[in-house]
């Protein structure tokens, strides 16, 4: 099996979609330019320059909702024990995923728990890296999958509007363990999983720290908030308004508060952002950074790809995801 994380390519898809918009509407633009003395011609590759902008913002929400399904095949040592758990969400899906009991072998078993989230298309084998550097100190991991993904009931997403159900319904059952100390959670999420994460935070307090890698947008209010104001994001926030009001209209969902309006919600509990790259991802991150209250971390790799921090800089990233949990969670 590939160890790259499930989901880790959605970022490219994304603007793979976007660039082959714009060059097929620059190609009807200049149509309609050598077109001028045929009216017809020019308003007609105007038109349907705008059907194929509003249709491919159409096809991506459908995308979103639709995420692929990876089965779950475990054909390698994972590297730490593990138990297989059920729980409900928040709102009474039923949710799989393991129980990573800390490793005895180093530091004991603390009590304290991070819980692992994935992004859009991934399973809970996204997050065994970090489950096994977390472990190894002695830390209890929660991996489990967003309802929609892996072996978790239903079969849609919503860009996190709802799965923060899903990490919440996580809190509370780890809460519900014996060998769990309640005030000792602590939250991981990648890419959705991020997304999720943070706003979990925001509104629950049993998250006591939360670290997020490239946390990706959950509303249009996001988008505009998280750069300045550029040429590209003047053409491209049409694009996003259709994307998610059409997400709207087919999950019956309305739009949440976007991630950048609730981190600050989140302090005085510490937060670690993680960006790779120097693009919208890092934009994002260093914009939730300067939102949050303290304490605060962000580390950024710029060398990295999304969601391949730890590749980069694999002894800087295990040593940055374990201090910052041992220094939030401690040890009992």
């Amino acid at each position: 099996m590939s160890s790259k994380k499930p989901g880790s390519g959605n970022v490219i898809r994304y603007w793979t979609i976007w660039i082959v918009t714009i060059s097929l509407l620059s190609v009807l633009f200049i149509k309609g330019v050598f077109s001028l003395m045929d009216k017809f011609n020019a308003w007609t590759g105007l038109g349907m320059g705008l059907l194929l902008y509003v249709l491919m913002a159409v096809m991506q929400a459908k995308r979103s909702i639709s995420p692929l399904r990876y089965p779950l095949f475990q054909t390698m040592d994972l590297g730490f024990e593990h138990q297989e758990v059920t729980f409900s969400s928040r709102d009474g899906l039923a949710l799989s995923g393991w129980f990573v009991p800390g490793s005895m072998s180093a530091a004991g078993r603390n009590g304290a728990t991070v819980v692992i989230t994935h992004g859009l298309s991934g399973n809970r084998l996204s997050g065994t890296h970090a489950a096994r550097l977390l472990s190894k100190q002695g830390f209890a991991v929660l991996l489990y999958e967003l309802r929609g993904h892996g072996r978790s009931q239903a079969d849609i997403n919503t860009w996190g509007w709802v799965e923060i159900n899903d990490l919440l319904g996580a809190i509370d059952y780890l809460r519900s363990r014996p060998d769990v100390d309640p005030e000792r959670i602590g939250a991981l999420g990648y890419s959705l999983g991020g997304q999720i994460s943070l706003r979990a935070a925001a509104q629950e307090r049993w998250i006591k720290a939360v670290a997020a890698e490239g946390p990706t947008f959950a509303a249009l209010s996001d988008h505009i908030l998280s750069s300045a104001f550029s040429l590209r994001k003047l053409v491209l926030y049409p694009w996003l308004w259709i994307m998610y009001n059409f997400q709207v209209l087919l999950t019956g969902v309305p739009q949440p508060l976007g991630v950048v309006k609730e981190t600050p919600k989140i302090a005085p509990r510490p937060i670690l952002l993680i960006a790779a790259g120097r693009g919208e991802e890092y934009l994002m991150a260093r914009r939730l950074f300067e939102v949050a209250g303290e304490p605060k971390e962000l580390y950024h790799v710029p060398e990295a790809s999304h969601l391949e921090c730890s590749r980069a800089r694999p002894e800087e990233y295990a040593r940055k995801l374990v201090e910052f949990y041992m220094g939030t969670l401690g040890t009992s």
